[in-house]
């Protein structure tokens, strides 16, 4: 006799939901400040010194790129384990577990970079701030997700011992997930060689570099996953058959599993070891993706779906803004804004497609959303926003703005770079304003009353 995910099962995916909207309440605050002090004319009134500003960008990317990511994730990890599954998780204390540590961790680094705790070390990636506080902080957040990652292992080995078959959804998660394992595996084969080497002191930098590449895999997998289940939900068809599905999964694995063996073969002081990563991620994020994308941008231009349905556009959106990403990517050239203006389309994505699906979902929890015209054009919002910010600071590398300086080391000495700067301060406040109006949206939502005459999750899931 199957299992229906019951009450418990519930709360414990509702958790992770909200501890992921939470984190995003927290990187607005810190990108708005970050925002502001890059915005030409602006940044001369802002009140907080060079090393806050530091300090807010770190707190920012940490909850924005890291622990919205994995937060959300970990979410879909118990949906798509439970729900999904039509089951109960392996181990109900073992998810509590993992949700509390996660919260706790994020509770730390949220402490340490509101008081300033810490000097800012700007590592890709992964920034940190040098205090026993975020180390902390970072650890048990990481610890919270391991343990979510058992949970979730087990419950597929567990579902495939009873003759399930995985539905994609499952398999896309359990896939971003293997991908996370190997990061955390290769963040720790860094740390190991580079104090087995007789270090003192770790170099984040190259810590986080080849682990942090592997992040970028997980979250460009969980980001396609939840446009194939916005794609279920919303247009109610699949974009692909199920076993060609999984195949094109499985090629973003050929280039995640190898990852730790670059440790054995370059040192991570080598420029090798450096490279070795990129070009993992250079050759491995798009074939699948592009696949993904073109069979969904196919469904999507059949479809005869309303513009104002969140879950709808979010789809669209995600995937334009994606590709912009891509291509502001073949055109980078030397150290300048144009990386980030990349790296922002690109996560920025994620974050839009996680957002849709949010709309998509919560209604199964007993929750109606609190206001749907606030969900029709937050995505719109937000992803201008995104646009205008990538658009300026791409033009402002061409013309020579380095990235991560603030303030007057920007060296604004000509019309193309206050105007790139201009609009990417522009294009940020509006971000940060549809931002905010997702996480008001969804604070209300959540912490709201059930709706009357509510279903149970699992009920709301097999209806959509």
């Amino acid at each position: 006799m199957e299992k229906r995910p019951d009450r418990g099962t519930e709360k414990l995916i509702y958790g992770w939901l909200l501890l992921s909207v939470f984190s995003l309440v927290f990187a607005g605050i810190f990108a708005l400040l970050v925002a502001l002090a890059r915005t030409p004319v602006v940044e001369d009134f802002l009140p907080l010194g060079r090393d806050h500003i530091y300090v807010a960008l770190v707190g920012h990317v940490v909850l924005a790129v890291v622990i919205w990511f994995l937060a959300f994730e970990g979410f879909l990890w118990s949906l798509s384990t439970t729900v999904n599954l039509n089951r109960r998780e392996w181990s109900r204390a073992l998810g509590w577990a993992s949700l509390i540590l996660s919260a706790c961790g994020m509770g730390l680094v949220v402490v340490s970079a509101v008081f300033g705790l810490g000097a800012a070390e700007l590592a890709n990636y992964v920034p940190v701030l040098l205090t026993p506080v975020f180390y902390v902080g970072l650890i048990l957040f990481a610890a919270g997700i391991l343990l979510n990652l058992i949970n979730t292992f087990a419950s597929v080995i567990g579902a495939k011992r009873d003759g399930k078959k995985l539905p994609i959804i499952t398999f896309g998660m359990v896939v971003a997930g293997v991908a996370v394992a190997v990061a955390f595996i290769s963040f720790g084969l860094s740390a190991f060689f580079q104090l087995y080497t007789g270090k003192i002191y770790l170099d984040f930098e190259r810590l986080f570099w080849g682990g942090g590449h592997i992040l970028q895999f997980a979250n460009t997998i969980a980001m396609v996953t939840a446009w194939l289940y916005l794609s279920s939900l919303v247009l109610k068809k699949e974009a692909l058959g199920e076993g060609f599905s999984k195949l094109l999964y499985v090629v973003y694995l050929l280039f995640v599993l190898p990852a730790p063996l670059i440790f054995f073969i370059y040192d991570t002081s080598a420029q090798a070891y450096k490279d070795s990563f990129t070009t993992l991620m250079q050759w491995g994020l798009g074939p699948s993706t592009t696949v993904f994308m073109l069979a969904l941008a196919a469904l999507v231009v059949k479809s005869k779906r309303a513009w104002w349905d969140p879950g709808f556009s979010s789809l669209v959106l995600s995937m334009g803004i994606f590709v912009l990403g891509g291509v502001i990517a073949l055109n980078i050239s030397g150290v300048n804004t144009k990386i980030p203006a990349h790296y922002h389309c690109v996560i920025g994505a994620v974050t839009i497609a996680f957002m849709g699906l949010f709309y998509e979902i919560v209604p199964a929890f007993n929750r109606k959303i609190y206001s749907r015209k606030m969900a029709a054009v937050q995505p719109y919002l937000y992803s201008l926003g995104i646009v205008l910010f990538a658009v300026g600071l791409y033009l402002a590398g061409s013309h020579g703005v380095a990235r991560k300086t603030y303030g007057s080391e920007q060296n604004l000495n000509n019309l193309g770079k206050l105007i790139g700067m201009g609009i990417m301060g522009v294009g940020g406040i509006v971000a940060i304003l549809g931002g905010i109006t997702f996480v008001l949206n969804a604070l209300l939502t959540l912490l709201g009353r059930e709706s009357a005459g509510a279903v149970t999750l699992a009920e709301g899931h097999s209806r959509a």
